[in-house]
């Protein structure tokens, strides 16, 4: 039977797992939204709109021009109203799960023997309750992306280079591994 140190740093390292995964998930989310954000609702409309004008310019039937017309008010609606918020609140969620990872592998990494049993109990719940009130709270995913960053994890690309390279005295304890920090929009190699 574990130690109650041992099962409290389980659950540590359950806290930051889930972290990883949500966290990525929410990244991955903001990288699909900003691209169907900019891609259907400003440039599709901006590029019909200019080529509708430049139609009727050059002696297309003066009607067509209606095209620029419609394409101009989605256009300048969709960019008003801010068609990338949803993609902001996404990395938004993201980044505060990597927040709370990197707090929970620092505490079970290098701060938790510096603490007593209760103490330590009582950091984990309150990170598992800033979990739970975050999930509650952030943008629902989607299965597609989950399932996407579950890859990417279970391929190893999250994990620290100093772990994948030297055997730690701690190794019953190693890191999960950081975050993946992409500005966005930006596409990567995977996607």
């Amino acid at each position: 039977m574990p130690s109650n140190s041992e099962a409290l740093l389980a659950e540590c390292k359950r806290i930051e797992e889930n972290c990883l995964y949500t966290g990525q998930t929410h990244f991955e989310m903001a990288s699909q939204k900003a691209k169907q954000a900019s891609g259907w609702l400003v440039l599709l409309p901006s590029l019909v709109s200019a080529g509708s004008g430049l139609a009727v310019a050059i002696g297309a039937p003066s009607w067509i021009g209606a095209f620029a017309a419609v394409s101009g008010v989605v256009s300048g609606v969709a960019t008003f109203l801010g068609v990338g918020k949803e993609a902001s609140a996404h990395e938004t969620a993201g980044k505060l799960l990597t927040q709370l990872r990197d707090e929970a592998r620092a505490l079970r990494e290098a701060h938790w023997h510096e603490l007593s049993a209760e103490q330590l109990a009582r950091e984990i719940r309150a990170f598992g309750q800033r979990y739970q009130a975050y999930v509650a709270s952030l943008p629902l995913t989607d299965n597609a992306a989950f399932e996407k960053v579950r890859k990417r994890v279970k391929s190893g690309r999250f994990q620290f280079d100093c772990d994948a390279t030297s055997a730690s005295p701690a190794a019953d304890h190693q890191a999960l591994p950081a975050a993946d920090h992409q500005a966005l929009p930006r596409a990567t190699k995977d996607s």
